[in-house]
């Protein structure tokens, strides 16, 4: 069997992200917890995972910034964008940037680990 894959999941509100956590647990994912932009960017650099949940608005480093810096280093790891910011320019601006899919809060937890099972090849 094969081991569960390691999602950092980069989610300034504590509650949300031990939902999302929670989440990813129950469908087999090991999750990895950080709660701002500094240690979001030093987690995928420095952890083996295979896939980054990335909020944009966080502390010392927004999400955008780590999605730069996560593409300038050569990572091609799936990046999913979450986000307040539903304007069509910031959605187009983290795409272009290299996230790989960009989903709305509120969403449902259900479309957020279909999203994840999307990017990592699964479905």
């Amino acid at each position: 069997m094969a081991e569960p894959k390691k999602i950092l999941v980069a989610e300034d509100d504590p509650g949300l992200n031990r939902l999302i956590s929670f989440k990813l647990s129950r469908e087999g994912y090991l999750p990895f917890s950080v709660f701002d932009g500094k240690a979001a960017l030093q987690a995928a650099l420095e952890e083996d995972v295979d896939a980054v949940i990335l909020d944009i608005m966080m502390p010392f480093l927004d999400g955008i910034q780590v999605l730069k810096k996560i593409r300038a280093a050569g990572l091609h790891l799936p990046v999913i964008i979450l986000s307040v910011k539903s304007r069509e320019d910031d959605l187009h601006q983290a795409l272009e940037l290299g996230a790989n899919d960009y989903m709305t809060k509120p969403f449902q937890p259900d479309e957020l680990i279909a999203h994840l099972k999307q990017a990592l090849g699964e479905t």
